[in-house]
């Protein structure tokens, strides 16, 4: 079994923007998945530290130093499900997202990405497109976080909220 935890929009220069119940999911994590707009290297750097196996993207509000260390989109296998990792990192208004990212990818069973910082999982023609929200509690909304479990052929997905 293959627990991975997702997160995006962090928005900071830290870790220390994430509740510390995040921050302890994330290390107990197999896999941690970042979906852009880190907007601090040192939290990049941290995470890759930190956790045991680490992908990410970035996203349309990171500066160069973190684009020069991590893709636009990524994708990697896990107990023969293939995952695809993206954030707009074109911008915009988060009108038609998740068909302008399913362009993106071919042959995944599951895209994660990131930009409109609401939580959200759903399964559209086949694939499913999780957003884990922000990972920062502000303007009254909560930290979120997505939680992807793989045991075999069993595949389940939830949203958790880190208050």
């Amino acid at each position: 079994m293959t627990r991975i935890l997702v997160i995006s929009d962090t928005h900071g220069k830290t870790l220390e923007v994430m509740p510390p119940r995040l921050i302890a999911e994330l290390e107990a994590a197999d896999i941690v998945v970042h979906c852009g707009d880190y907007n601090g290297i040192a939290l990049l750097h941290e995470l890759r530290q930190r956790v045991g196996s680490f992908v990410g993207v970035y996203g349309n509000m990171d500066p160069p130093d973190i684009r020069r260390e991590v893709p636009d989109r990524a994708t990697f296998e896990v107990e023969g499900r293939r995952i695809g990792v993206i954030h707009p990192h074109w911008g915009g208004p988060p009108f038609n997202i998740v068909r302008d990212i399913s362009r993106e990818f071919k042959g995944v069973d599951v895209i994660l990405y990131g930009h409109t910082h609401d939580a959200a999982c759903q399964l559209i023609g086949g694939v499913v497109f999780l957003n884990p929200g922000q990972a920062y509690s502000s303007y009254n909304e909560p930290a979120t976080a997505g939680i992807v479990t793989i045991d075999g052929q069993d595949m389940t997905f939830s949203i958790r909220v880190f208050g």
